[in-house]
């Protein structure tokens, strides 16, 4: 929120320097001295001219000629004196918004273009315009103007510390420029922060360098405050009592209601840390603080080395480049580096075959230092999670190659489109057949002497014996289907028990009978009686 405050005040800043050019002096008086007086003519007469020079950048001067003593008076054409105005919009200012460009273009080139259109300086102006209108395109395309340069939208998330310290600096640079009290107290609280969260970045040796010619002036200011304080509080007093006394009580509410507003701003700054705080002019005793305050400050700020931090922040802004080209070894080399030359120490561990800087104090939360070391330790972080991801994909890709190779196989094995056949039910009938042997079953000698004889009774006997083989054999495997995997899966083989078949009772008692009518008849038992 304070940066957006600060962004806002600074561009209010650059449209303000960019109104002021609105004045633009090319009218001459040609005295009979030979003096020439370039200026702006704001009043002419019989007797006398009025005009406004420009003594410096913000005083100006209104001085009256007597027509005697003017040989002559040159004015410039008014598309001369509008050109002369539209050539002070460039180059722009720094951090300057999409609303204040289209203003500018509005009130500038396609003002003058639509009053002169056959102006011999129209091309010109169509230059200017054409600038302005591209400088337009960049910042609704999210780019900033930092003095003289462009910084992307992807600059401005990789180099965030380097962008936010300019910044803050030129911010500096604009309250500073203002030259009163309020406007240099605004320039040491950006200080301020440019010191706590900035030290190591070349905005800061810049933020020094103004630093030092800041608290002089403001105390100059200070001083004179104090010595005048006690006269501006005495003619408050002596207006007060002159008054009446409604409005002497209206006087002494507001005066109490403005003390109390400062009193509360002086308590919230306090409470967050900030060391320039805002200054009471008519409080003798909060000049007095101030004046300690800056003489202090001065002491402390002149101590800073601007060689040595100019050189660090070479260091560091090139330790920033190379982790944004993720050379995070020449990053940590070079970050150490310039850790050690004001004696802070890194987290940051060197490379294998490289001496770690000795330092000699903690690094500055907030630092530019730090903001470096916590990017190296995010980017290191980043290249884990990405070799985990990697490694993972991998094992998954040669999962996925093995299933499909084990597929392939037992497609050449099978037909396609079908379920090859369960291996455990082969290998069950197998075991069966080849461990146990159906059981011939027992030779009659009876039987045998029958079938000797008689051809159809050997037949019924051989069939007797394939079925009893058959019953020995084992029953083939049932298919069952699993409820959770749907495979089909095959079944127990299930063998008949051993022990005589029931089914061979009736053939074997029909021989049995055959055989016996047989010996009857050799021995002759019966005959006799037949014969009868």
């Amino acid at each position: 929120m304070k940066m957006q405050k600060s962004l806002l005040i600074l561009a209010l800043g650059a449209s303000l320097s960019v109104g002021s050019t609105t004045n633009s002096f090319s009218d001459e008086l040609k005295l009979k001295t030979g003096e020439t007086i370039t200026g702006r003519i704001t009043y002419e007469a019989a007797d006398i001219v009025k005009i406004e020079v420009t003594v410096s950048a913000s005083i100006k001067e209104t001085k009256i000629i007597s027509r005697a003593d003017v040989a002559e008076i040159v004015k410039d054409a008014p598309d001369v004196v509008e050109f002369n105005r539209l050539q002070k919009l460039l180059p722009t200012g720094s951090l300057i918004p999409a609303g204040t460009y289209r203003q500018l273009l509005e009130t500038g080139p396609d003002a003058f273009l639509k009053a002169y259109p056959d102006s011999t300086l129209a091309p010109k102006v169509k230059e200017i315009r054409d600038t302005l209108a591209a400088e337009l395109d960049k910042v609704e395309r999210g780019y900033i103007k930092l003095e003289t340069d462009w910084i992307s939208p992807q600059e401005k998330i990789e180099f965030k510390e380097l962008i936010e310290s300019r910044v803050r600096f030129l911010n500096m640079d604009g309250h500073a420029k203002s030259g009163n009290f309020n406007g240099l107290i605004a320039a040491m609280k950006e200080f301020e922060a440019l010191e706590e969260n900035y030290l190591g970045s070349p905005a800061f040796p810049r933020a020094v360098e103004l630093a030092l010619q800041v608290i002089p002036t403001l105390g100059r200011q200070l001083q004179t405050m104090a010595r005048d304080v006690d006269y501006r509080n005495a003619e408050y007093d002596r207006a007060l009592q002159a008054s009446s006394p409604q409005a002497r009580e209206q006087l002494i509410a507001v005066k109490a209601n403005e003390e109390r507003a400062f009193q509360e701003r002086v308590a919230a700054e306090k409470k967050e840390g900030a060391k320039w705080i805002a200054l009471n002019p008519g409080m003798k005793t909060s000049i007095e603080e101030y004046l300690k305050l800056a003489s202090g400050e001065l002491a402390r700020i002149r101590e800073y080395d601007l060689t040595l931090l100019r050189t660090q922040a070479d260091r560091l802004v090139e330790a920033d480049k190379l982790i944004a080209e993720n050379k995070l070894g020449d990053a940590r080399t070079k970050l150490a580096e310039a850790a050690a030359l004001t004696g802070e120490k890194t987290d940051t561990k060197a490379p294998k075959g490289k001496s770690k800087s000795k330092s000699k104090g903690p690094a500055v939360a907030g630092s530019y230092i730090a903001a470096l070391n916590a990017k190296i330790t995010a980017r290191l972080e980043e290249e884990q999670v990405k070799t985990k991801a990697k490694m993972a994909a991998e094992k998954s890709e040669a999962l996925a190659a093995n299933l499909k190779e084990g597929a392939g196989e037992k497609n050449e094995t099978g037909t396609a489109g079908e379920n090859p056949p369960a291996p455990d039910a082969k290998e069950g009938e197998t075991k069966a057949e080849e461990g146990k042997k159906p059981e011939q079953a027992p030779v009659d000698e009876f039987a045998a002497l029958a079938a000797s004889k008689k051809q159809p009774e050997s037949d019924a006997k051989d069939k007797a014996k394939d079925k009893a083989g058959a019953a020995k054999k084992p029953k083939p495997a049932r298919k069952e289907t699993s409820e959770e995997s749907g495979e089909t899966l095959p079944a127990p083989v299930v063998e008949e028990e051993g022990g005589f078949p029931k089914w061979l009772i009736v053939p074997i008692i029909t021989v049995l009978l055959i055989v016996v009518v047989v010996v009857l008849k050799v021995l002759g038992i019966g005959g006799k009686k037949a014969e009868e």
